[in-house]
């Protein structure tokens, strides 16, 4: 793998790579091929670093110089070549395999270079998202994608000049700040208030956001009268993790909407005492909105209301189906409930009677994930106001990777009491202090979880090519052990429509690939496989059970759904001829991905090696090992 080994620690020059590799991977695909390729580069970046990576992919590993003299390999300029003769041109690139020419407009390609060239190329501006992968690769700290968005904004040589070898990221990325600032540095906001926030300040509420943002304008858009209330939205549950931020999220609707907000929830109601008392309180809610709309009725831990369809022989049946009977009502009454929108929030939509989420009432289910790193950064910014630095700590990101938006309010109030003890601003430093510690892992577990990985990958790439993303491994974590997963193979969603017998079958490998590459390479493998609902082996175990009992891919037709919160757990449970079944698929299954891999070994060493090296391999990498 040339490419890794002579992969240049400048970021600007790794983003350059990036683009002349998009724009060569045609004619890369095939090892021997020859081709001449014309390359327009970006206008706004200067030449030469386009010719340098140009020269790092193209030259590692090759004789640029025959016998005779002549090259093998030739990267120029059309302003080098543009006044030659068509001769001496054609003498230039005779005995070339590999050659690439450069320029910065389409139209200094002449007709005669035109006539020359396999294909005219153009490479792409540079992209946050080339920034971000680029840095990863070059091993700078993890870079949020608001700082990657400013890096493209500059050229190649102010990048280059600001990130010196062994300067601190945060440090490089400030000079560079304020060099384009015209080194005025901009007063730090103060951060805002829980009453201040609106929906246009949060991060990390994705399809939330959006459609609280069309929520608002279509509840402007009635009040003026120019659409009815049957045109909106009239509500909504939020599926999310506890201390994820539903009731903050519901806060910021109703200030963007320009509308009151009204929280209770079901444990309220239901607190008030009997039956008669919890309807009553429901009742009181929903007249509460009514009377102060536009209004947002925001009704937390939804799902303790229940579903009349569970256990309806149980004593407390006809309770839960009057109570559920009566919250239809409320939600769809038969004078309407024009001005009230109501939002739910749940930690499990599975167990939320399927009326209440019919159109006119909850009739949109809406996630709310975990905050991501750009996420993370803007909820803690807004909590604890601008501190230079925080956007280049890598052991912020990696300390706070899984934690949720309250978390993340958590720590900005320990970093302001630590700077009150100092009787100073909070600082990069008082974050950091804040943190729980980072654990290293050991040698022999990042060598397990590197080859565990590195097998997801390989038989990912092998059974669905062109679908990985990439691949990552971590080497530290917080105490306790990390929110998210150390590695994950990432693939692009492909979810097939109609999906087959060996579509499923493929995806139960690649999920034991992992527990394969540990048996191929070190004789057994580790208890990180299983334990949990979302582990390798309970995922590939329900996608054999559901082969079995959903889709008629087993030795009978008969379709059982199962029941109950675990529902293909029961049917494991209560049928021994099943548990066989899946077992046998399961083992066929990791048959299959040791003998892909086996087969690959040389392969698997080398993207072990490149992920303990690098942390992240992209998957075209990966797909260029399998070739």
């Amino acid at each position: 793998m040339a490419y890794y080994e002579n992969f240049s620690t400048s970021l600007p020059l790794a983003v350059a790579q990036y683009g002349v590799r998009n724009a060569l991977r045609p004619f890369l695909r095939k090892k021997d091929a020859s081709f001449v390729v014309i390359m327009v580069a970006p206008s706004s970046q200067p030449m030469w670093f386009y010719e340098h990576a140009a020269a790092h992919i193209l030259l590692p590993g090759t004789e640029a110089l025959r016998e005779d003299g002549s090259e093998t390999v030739i990267i120029t300029s059309t302003s080098e070549i543009a006044s030659k003769s068509a001769r001496a041109i054609a003498s230039k690139f005779r005995n070339a395999r590999r050659s690439v020419i450069l320029c910065g407009n389409a139209d200094e390609i002449t007709a005669d270079l035109r006539l020359l060239a396999d294909a005219v190329a153009f490479i792409p501006t540079p992209t946050a998202a080339h920034y971000l992968m680029a840095a990863k690769l070059v091993g700078l700290p993890r870079v949020t994608k608001g700082a990657a968005e400013f890096l493209s904004s500059q050229s190649f040589e102010d990048v280059q000049l600001a990130f010196r070898s062994g300067q601190p990221f945060s440090r490089s990325l400030q000079r560079l700040k304020l060099k384009a600032r015209g080194a005025v540095k901009a007063t730090p906001p103060r951060p805002l208030s829980t009453g201040e926030v609106r929906l246009e300040d949060l991060a990390g509420y994705g399809e939330a956001k959006e459609w609280g943002l069309q929520l608002a304008a279509d509840l402007t858009a009635w009040q003026r009268g120019e659409i009815r209330w049957e045109d909106l939205d009239r509500g909504a549950l939020l599926l999310g993790p506890p201390g994820c931020g539903k009731t903050t999220y519901a806060g910021a609707l109703a200030k963007s909407c320009g509308a009151e907000l009204v929280i209770t929830s079901a444990a309220r109601w239901q607190a008030k005492g009997h039956l008669g008392d919890y309807i009553k309180a429901m009742r009181e809610s929903f007249g509460q909105a009514k009377a102060k709309q536009p209004a947002i009725l925001f009704i937390d831990e939804f799902d303790s209301v229940g579903d009349r369809e569970a256990h309806p022989n149980s004593d407390h049946a006809d309770y839960k189906r009057q109570a559920i009977n009566a919250l239809l009502e409320c939600l769809d009454p038969s004078e309407g409930r024009e001005g009230v929108v109501v939002i739910g929030a749940a930690n499990n939509a599975s167990v939320v009677d399927r009326a209440l989420l019919r159109p006119g009432r909850l009739e949109r289910v809406i996630p709310i994930d975990l905050p991501d790193a750009e996420a993370r950064v803007k909820i803690f910014r807004r909590h604890a106001g601008d501190i230079d630095g925080i956007e280049g700590c890598e052991q912020f990101f990696v300390a706070t990777n899984g934690w949720s938006g309250a978390e993340l309010e958590k720590l900005a109030r320990d970093a302001r009491r630590l700077s009150r003890q100092r009787g100073a601003a909070v600082t990069l430093q008082d974050v950091i202090d804040a943190l729980p510690p980072l654990l290293r892992l050991s040698e022999s577990e990042r060598l397990r979880l590197a080859v565990h990985e590195a097998g997801h990958a390989l038989v990912g790439a092998l059974l669905r090519p062109g679908q990985l993303d990439h691949v990552y491994v971590m080497d530290q974590v917080p105490p306790g052990g990390p929110r998210l997963p150390l590695g994950e193979a990432i693939f692009e969603d492909s979810s097939f429509r109609l999906p087959t017998e060996r579509d499923f079958s493929d995806r139960i490998a690649i999920l034991l690939g992992g527990i394969a590459a540990e048996r191929v390479v070190l004789g057994d493998h580790s208890a990180g496989a299983g334990g949990q609902r979302e582990s390798d082996l309970a995922l590939a175990t329900d996608f054999a059970t559901m082969m079995e009992c959903h889709y008629g891919f087993g030795n009978e037709l008969i379709v059982d759904l199962g029941n109950g919160s675990r529902p293909l757990e029961v049917l494991r449970q209560g049928n021994p001829s099943l548990r066989k079944a899946v077992e046998a698929r399961l083992r066929e299954a990791l048959a299959k991905a040791m003998s892909l891999l086996t087969s690959r070994r040389r392969e698997l060493d080398t993207l072990t090696r490149l992920l303990l090296e690098f942390r992240i391999v992209p998957g075209e990498d990966v797909e260029r090992l399998v070739r």
